[in-house]
């Protein structure tokens, strides 16, 4: 799949209705011709991707990464992100867990006291 980033770019201007004069400002350079030339090209380096990611909201990089070596690396680094996220909601479930059973125990512990102190007011009350 071959990507022609300068029509993407200016097709999302375009359905922005943003100006080739706004996207000068946007970007700050002094000459329409600089525009044009960039929405005629293929590829744009990174930096200008960049410019044009920021001044239209619009993250161009995307497109590069269906791509090879690009999509591999995308995809192992969700898979390597998604195992990640779950060990921790494991974790996070194992705490959770642990945190009621202590809870529990602690209702327990109240419970043991307040059982001790009647005793302790029975006893004292016998003698």
């Amino acid at each position: 799949m071959k990507i022609h980033i300068g029509h993407i770019i200016k097709r999302e201007a375009k359905n922005q209705g943003v100006s080739n004069a706004r996207l000068m400002e946007e970007i700050k350079v002094k000459n329409s011709q600089n525009i044009e030339y960039d929405l005629k090209q293929e590829t744009l380096s990174v930096q200008k991707l960049a410019l044009y990611t920021s001044a239209l909201n619009h993250n161009f990089l995307k497109y590069y990464t269906d791509l090879e070596p690009f999509k591999s690396f995308y995809e192992n680094d969700n898979n390597t992100s998604l195992e990640k996220i779950n060990s921790l909601k494991e974790q996070l479930d194992q705490a959770n867990r642990l945190i009621s059973r202590q809870e529990e125990t602690i209702q327990t512990q109240k419970d043991l006291i307040s059982t001790q102190k009647l005793l302790i007011e029975a006893l004292s009350d016998k003698k």
